[in-house]
């Protein structure tokens, strides 16, 4: 039986998809990064690292169990309370990961006999979250709402619940979700709407009316944006209440440990005063205008070349010249779409940002 694993990894190899672990902070050290979703560059952030040691020293490095059994810290309390207001939700719940989040709220919310419909390109934790709960998945055509419609016309009187799941920022990708319009019919066909803002810059909250509020559960994390860890759901009162007592992983995990919940308060409080989503934007639309690329809405720029082993070659000799770029492959996106995926924060210098351009663009004509 050993030889079966044996061969599948073989077969990865030779189709240039195998994946290793490098040690980052030896390999990658001396490299400007566009590969990292630190988009605010929080992590390394003075007030934010302080505010773990302090948390540290209070309160030691481990939670110790999980919430419901050790106690609920007053840090998640002040936490959930402050990514609510802040997804302009009456309260939130977070998890040990997004995740964790994804495969927790979705099997809470739906199981047998109920319906997700679900846009084509969103992340695997989602699709396992789907999977998880026994509930029917039709997919409907990536950012298509005419295709959802269509779909919950044909489906939605057949089942008793429903959820519709889609992304804010689609990871590989780059663009926005249809959030408004899927609203709208989450209103229609007495559906939730299930959307994931992980690579969201916390920015134009959306303003619904009072109904698609109360229809709309918007999941994220701390490890991107933030630049901490954990996940999040936000939404509702009721629908919060239930996940809490519903949602498996937000139960039987270990809680997160203070230096956490402590770095993630003070992410937040620097997101709110601080507008830097928009420098990041700027950053990423500059080098668009450097390679002659389509104006971006977000902090992902993806590069499509289609063959894994270009791909893979293209980041190495970028390595080479001082970049760090990610080289993404199937099954993370789809056969035949490997890319260049390049990611944008405030940190990064326009000669930075310049360079790479100029350096990226002669390997492209060059290869």
């Amino acid at each position: 039986m050993k030889s079966f694993y044996a061969d599948a990894i073989q077969n990865l190899k030779e189709k240039n998809l195998y994946r290793k672990l490098v040690e980052a902070d030896v390999a990658y050290k001396d490299l400007i990064s566009f590969a990292s979703n630190d988009y605010f560059n929080l992590s390394q952030n003075a007030e934010v690292k302080k505010a773990a040691r302090d948390a540290i020293k209070k309160y030691g490095v481990g939670s110790g169990g999980s919430r419901y059994i050790s106690g609920n810290h007053s840090l998640y309390t002040k936490l959930e309370k402050q990514v609510a207001r802040m997804k302009n939700c009456d309260d939130s719940i977070v998890f040990s990961s997004g995740y964790a989040c994804s495969i927790g709220v979705i099997p809470a919310l739906v199981s047998e006999g109920d319906l997700i419909v679900a846009d084509r390109l969103i992340h695997s934790c989602l699709i396992d979250g789907a999977k998880l709960s026994g509930a029917r998945m039709v997919r409907f055509l990536h950012n298509d709402v005419a295709h959802a419609r269509r779909i919950l016309e044909e489906n939605r009187s057949k089942f008793k619940k429903c959820l519709i799941i889609t992304e804010t920022v689609f990871s590989m990708d780059g663009d926005l979700g249809e959030i408004d319009k899927l609203l709208e019919l989450a209103e229609e066909f007495n559906a939730i709407l299930v959307s994931d803002d992980a690579h969201g810059l916390f920015q134009n909250q959306p303003t619904p009316n009072s109904t698609q509020r109360s229809l709309h559960l918007q999941l994220g994390t701390l490890s991107k944006a933030i630049g901490t860890l954990g996940g999040y759901v936000a939404g509702e009162q009721s629908l919060i209440d239930y996940l809490r007592i519903f949602a498996k992983p937000v139960i039987y995990s270990t809680a997160l440990p203070a230096s956490i919940l402590a770095a993630s308060i003070a992410s937040l409080k620097i997101i709110e005063k601080k507008d830097i989503g928009k420098k990041v934007l700027k950053n990423a639309e500059y080098f668009c205008e450097l390679m002659k690329l389509p104006k971006p809405k977000t902090a992902i720029v993806p590069i499509i070349l289609g063959d894994n082993e270009r791909v893979v070659s293209i980041a190495a000799k970028l390595e080479e010249l001082g970049f760090l770029i990610s080289a993404i492959r199937p099954p993370t996106v789809e056969k035949n779409k490997a890319r260049l995926r390049l990611t944008f924060s405030s940190k990064h210098k326009k000669n930075q940002i310049k360079k790479l351009a100029e350096t990226l663009a002669k390997i492209l004509r060059d290869s």
